[in-house]
């Protein structure tokens, strides 16, 4: 059976589960809904996949080596919402709590660290499936790396990706610089949208077909290219994940450890998570903990 390892990628995920739940708060007052959504995921994600190897990654504030290059790189982006900032502290808290590890680096967003990790754990011989919402993580995708969608559940693998996308991840990163992405304030080549990004990769393979066959293209659209031509150096470079960077981790210190459920029991009821401390009232762990304590 292949080993498997789960890396959650958090910074997405926040967001996700910041603006997809009405603003909840706890009997206190203070704001959860983060803190739920985050928790729910987790909760669901090991039910569902149990994994033996798991990690949580996050974004730090701060610039990254793209910004480095690149100044204006996400200079558009609005500041984290000060109510979801306050909610991280408690999230990483609890996400320690149920025995799962938590990696950050200065330096590197989440998601060059996630596409390290897989590429180590897959030359290693593990199955990796990434949880992120993210569709600029398609890329990563290969023979033994998935990308699991915990807004619906979807499974992406290779063909997966071309069923939905028109494309196979090894073309992903040519299709995002050239579509652009306004959040990151990546601007793409005029006029050049998902579907007809979609229509040149399948018809040159990839960009650098496309720029070297630009007189087969309409005027409009040959233009927009020349025009956007040494842009799109700078785009690839903003899109493409760094699977490389120095990384003193073995998959073996991603093992998830045993969950301290009675802390857990705790922080739910403090903060109001009904539904949650009934998933742990009903798990054996405790049960077993309690009939352990009646044998001496």
């Amino acid at each position: 059976m292949n080993k498997k390892v789960v890396l959650i990628d958090g910074s997405s995920y926040l967001y996700r589960a910041f603006y997809a739940l009405p603003p909840l708060t706890s009997p206190k007052g203070e704001p959860t809904g983060a803190i739920y959504g985050f928790i729910r995921m987790i909760s669901t994600l090991m039910k569902e996949l149990n994994p033996e190897y798991i990690a949580v990654v996050f974004d730090l504030p701060g610039k990254t080596f793209r910004h480095e290059k690149f100044e204006e790189y996400k200079a558009t982006r609005k500041e984290t919402p000060d109510e979801l900032k306050i909610q991280i502290p408690k999230i990483k808290e609890l996400i320690k709590l149920w025995g799962i590890k938590i990696l950050e680096i200065p330096g590197y967003e989440a998601d060059d660290i996630i596409a390290t990790l897989s590429k180590k754990a897959e030359n290693e011989g593990f199955e990796v499936i990434i949880v992120t919402p993210d569709k600029d993580m398609m890329q990563l995708i290969d023979e033994k790396i998935f990308i699991l969608n915990p807004v619906n559940g979807e499974l992406f693998n290779r063909e997966k990706v071309k069923e939905k996308y028109g494309i196979y991840p090894e073309q992903f990163i040519d299709y995002l610089a050239m579509v652009g992405d306004t959040v990151d304030n990546i601007k793409g080549v005029k006029g050049v949208g998902p579907k007809t990004a979609q229509k040149l990769l399948n018809e040159y393979g990839d960009l650098k077909d496309i720029l070297e066959n630009l007189d087969n293209l309409k005027p409009k659209l040959k233009e927009a290219f020349e025009e956007a031509k040494d842009r799109l150096e700078e785009n690839i470079f903003l899109v493409s994940l760094k699977d490389s960077i120095d990384i003193d981790i073995d998959l073996k210190d991603l093992k998830k450890e045993k969950a301290d459920l009675v802390k857990l029991k705790e922080e739910f009821k403090e903060l109001g998570f009904k539904s949650l401390l009934k998933d742990i009232e009903k798990s054996k762990i405790i049960e077993k903990k309690v009939e352990q304590k009646t044998l001496f």
